[in-house]
């Protein structure tokens, strides 16, 4: 058993059982704890007012020949300059899911979009049309904001084979989601109780709450270039 894995079963038994996958954002680097899957950003895409701007990932990290990739496809709109057309952009995001699609290696590929709550309607239809679009064979991943998971409207019904809420990052809502995770989670949408979740190491929980989830991703904006990066985010007791 290599020596990472021997420490995580001593020393935090959940966390060893449980599936972790970086995030791996422009520039990142892949931890010696995800070797052997990681989920890399393959794409951005940018709605802002009438244009649909692409840009591709600035450069593919170095994996080794065995990792597991499930590609990442970011859909950022524009706070700033809203989409006056999102409309526009359904077939431009399909296509550039299933060219995501087309180079996983994991059997999974994921879409990271923001949507607003007057974009739910659209969000919605286009997650299903994704699922529709995509081979049977590849699953469909999506990311979740943490406050879909006190909105049935959001998941409820929801066509993708896995939901995964961002619990890093929330804003105004950190307090109060921090302490329904810790206190009642079961008052969260099952979708966002115990299959799949984001973490990041720079907003830690209990290592028994990430323990709850079958699969983590784990996003650290320090690129896992941090001392100490290869260790596992789970045993990581403070930023």
């Amino acid at each position: 058993m290599p020596l990472i894995l021997l420490i995580l079963s001593l020393l935090y038994p959940a966390a060893a059982s449980a599936q972790q996958v970086a995030w791996l954002w422009d520039e990142a680097r892949l931890p010696a704890w995800s070797t052997h899957e990681a989920a890399v950003l393959q794409r951005h895409i940018l709605l802002t007012g009438d244009k649909t701007l692409i840009r591709p990932r600035m450069r593919w990290p170095a994996l080794p020949s065995s990792a597991l990739v499930t590609p990442v496809l970011h859909v950022e709109v524009s706070t700033v300059n809203p989409p006056t057309q999102i409309e526009h952009s359904r077939a431009i995001i399909i296509d550039a899911l299933l060219d995501a699609a087309a180079i996983s290696t994991s059997g999974w590929v994921q879409l990271d979009m923001e949507a607003k709550p007057s974009q739910r309607v659209f969000y919605r239809s286009l997650v299903q049309d994704l699922r529709t679009a995509l081979p049977q064979r590849i699953k469909l991943s999506v990311t979740a904001l943490a406050w879909w998971c006190r909105a049935p409207a959001w998941l409820d019904g929801l066509a993708a084979d896995e939901v995964v809420p961002m619990f890093f990052r929330m804003g105004k809502d950190s307090a109060a989601m921090r302490k329904l995770l810790e206190h009642s989670p079961n008052t969260l949408h099952a979708s966002c109780r115990a299959n799949s979740a984001g973490f990041s190491p720079q907003e830690p929980f209990a290592p028994s709450i990430s323990g709850r989830y079958a699969k983590t991703y784990w996003f650290d904006r320090y690129a896992w270039k941090r001392s100490g990066s290869d260790l596992p985010p789970p045993s990581r007791s403070s930023p």
